[in-house]
């Protein structure tokens, strides 16, 4: 009799150590669902920051710059996790020769939780002006 007690303490107390195993392995998880995909799109953002400041580079003006790096965001695709991406500043200085190009990606988070369900990525990128035109 005694030994059916502790077979069944045994797997009650197994049941318990597994639900609570359960109860603090899944958050961990979720969070790191969310962990690889804010990295992911960080990294992303970062690519298309240095594709439009390469585009903006390759023209002879500041508004022809603008159009190019705009244009250049417009391949980005848009789903569920990307919301949207902008350019949030460019500056085209003839006088220094560079061209600096910031953008902000708007990322909705997979698993959204009360205090992270929305983040905003911010990536710049510096590129040389490679299409000046001859001085006068």
């Amino acid at each position: 009799m005694r030994l059916r007690r502790q077979r069944r303490r045994k797997k009650g107390q197994s049941l318990v150590e597994t639900m609570i195993g359960f109860l603090i392995l899944i958050p961990i998880g979720l969070i790191a669902v969310n962990l690889v995909t804010l990295i992911s799109c960080s990294q992303s953002n970062e690519q298309w920051a240095e594709l439009a400041a390469r585009a903006a580079a390759s023209t002879g003006n500041e508004q022809n710059a603008i159009q190019a790096a705009e244009d250049a965001l417009t391949d980005c695709e848009i789903n569920n996790v990307v919301q949207s991406i902008q350019i949030d500043e460019m500056k085209f200085d003839v006088g220094t020769q560079q061209v600096s190009v910031s953008t902000m990606m708007e990322v909705k988070m997979p698993v959204p939780l009360p205090w992270f369900s929305q983040v905003t990525c911010h990536a710049s990128s510096v590129q040389p002006i490679v299409s000046t035109p001859a001085p006068r």
